[in-house]
């Protein structure tokens, strides 16, 4: 029992909530710049969510070959979020950047009062990221497996392919935004370019490299093309197609958001450049935090799909 009360992190975790209970530093209360009472929402929120960040440590410390990990994620954590606390609402050494650095009180609290406003952004953004990733995918892994299996179309398309996918699809972003005629078509089109290039370049490579004694099987059991490379080849690139999604996710929430930030006006992308224009730095903040939050349920929702499919890689 002593093993997972007596912890860096439990201890971390009773030290900042006592930090946040405590009073505010009336130096935290005035705003440098117009000498008047800054706007300081009440902790609840944030203490909500300290307590369901240490909800999810205690749980995943439980398993054994995550304690060491859990521990020092936790402890990272926690230790980030104490200085943070101490240096605006307790020392207020950050007074006179107090408008580019909210206190985490103020910060959180917008996840409670612009609640409605941030979800239907997330569902603006992500019917767009669904249909853009999934094209990306489909199109990436099928086109990828014809090319990579016909060696003289690989050697065609594989340098040209090569050439255009090393530029960025952000890149692209302000053109297809202005060409398409409608913002929803061009942010799926960025999405789809941002994904469908690496995957289509990794299907390549991975046809071609593939064992020729797994090929030279199939030929002696007379299997039949489609089934082959629907049945034999697809499952042996799978994992490597699933090990990349979490970066294809990387990709198409950063191009999604700068696209939205560029013509959109819904969407998380949009939330952080309205916020930003208006020098509502604390929901701006609030949204970057929003997006890295998505960006990890999301992972999270791989992983779990790699114990699904691929569990003969494990």
């Amino acid at each position: 029992m002593k093993k997972y009360l007596l912890t860096l992190p439990n201890l971390l975790f009773v030290v900042l909530l006592g930090v946040v209970i405590w009073p505010y530093s009336e130096l935290a209360k005035i705003d440098y710049y117009t000498k008047n009472p800054s706007k300081l929402h009440e902790p609840t929120v944030f203490l909500v969510v300290l307590v369901l960040i240490h909800i999810y440590y205690l749980v995943q410390s439980r398993r054994n070959n995550k304690y060491r990990v859990a521990n020092d994620i936790a402890t990272v954590v926690y230790l980030l979020l104490l200085a943070w606390e101490l240096v605006t609402m307790k020392f207020n050494i950050v007074s006179r950047i107090y408008i580019y650095f909210p206190p985490p009180e103020n910060i959180f609290y917008v996840f409670f009062s612009d609640y409605k406003e941030i979800l239907t952004g997330l569902v603006y953004s992500m019917r767009l990221l669904v249909i853009g990733f999934t094209l990306g995918i489909f199109l990436g892994v099928v086109l990828g497996l014809v090319v990579g299996w016909i060696p003289r179309l690989r050697k065609a398309v594989f340098p040209i392919a090569k050439a255009v996918s090393s530029v960025p699809a952000l890149v692209y972003t302000p053109y297809v935004v202005m060409l398409m005629p409608s913002f929803i078509f061009a942010s799926i089109f960025v999405i789809f370019l941002g994904v469908f290039w690496p995957t289509f370049m990794n299907m390549i490579n991975r046809v071609g490299t593939i064992d020729h004694k797994i090929i030279d099987t199939a030929k002696v059991l007379n299997t039949p093309l489609h089934t082959t490379l629907f049945r034999v080849i697809l499952p042996y690139t799978l994992p490597r197609i699933i090990n990349n999604l979490t970066v294809m996710i990387s990709v198409a929430i950063m191009t999604l958001t700068a696209a939205e930030m560029l013509g959109s006006n819904s969407g998380i992308g949009y939330f952080i450049r309205k916020y930003s224009v208006m020098i509502d730095y604390t929901r701006t903040i609030a949204g970057i935090l929003f997006i890295a939050l998505v960006v990890t349920v999301l992972n999270w929702l791989v992983d779990l799909l790699k114990k699904k499919l691929v569990r003969w890689d494990y």
